[in-house]
């Protein structure tokens, strides 16, 4: 199939086909990191994801969010709706279980907070409150 078909077809594929297609692209950027078709399609499945996250942002308190992905280990906040250098992140530092819920942790700049959170909302308003101060 023509790579310049299947990016155009990108904005209308859903978030499991683009993971998908950006893994097939790794692959065989893996073994060939020359590969331009791969690489195409990499920098596309790349620049539409974050259009995607950008236009899924969520304000809380100062701060704009990406939405929560389980399958990415960590997830950011910005200044405003489109910057693009994150100023904070929420990441999960263990895995939920009936004695231990508080598995959210943050981080403003380089400096993580000490409390940990059981929701992510509850994080994202602590994340907005400390870099507010």
């Amino acid at each position: 199939m023509n790579i310049e078909k299947i990016v155009s077809e990108l904005p209308h594929e859903s978030l499991k086909t683009l993971k998908d297609r950006m893994a097939n692209a790794n692959r065989v950027l893996a073994r060939d990191p020359e590969h331009a078709d791969a690489s195409r399609l990499h920098s596309a499945v790349q620049a539409e994801l974050t259009k995607r996250k950008l236009a899924s942002r969520k304000k809380v308190g100062s701060l704009w969010w990406e939405p929560h992905d389980p399958d990415l280990p960590e997830f950011f906040a910005y200044e405003t709706a489109e910057a693009v250098v994150p100023v904070a992140a929420i990441f999960k530092s263990d895995t939920h279980t009936a004695t231990r819920k508080e598995v959210y942790a943050v981080r403003i700049g380089n400096h993580e907070l000490t409390e940990r959170f059981a929701e992510v909302a509850m994080a994202r308003q602590a994340g907005s409150d400390a870099w507010c101060r």
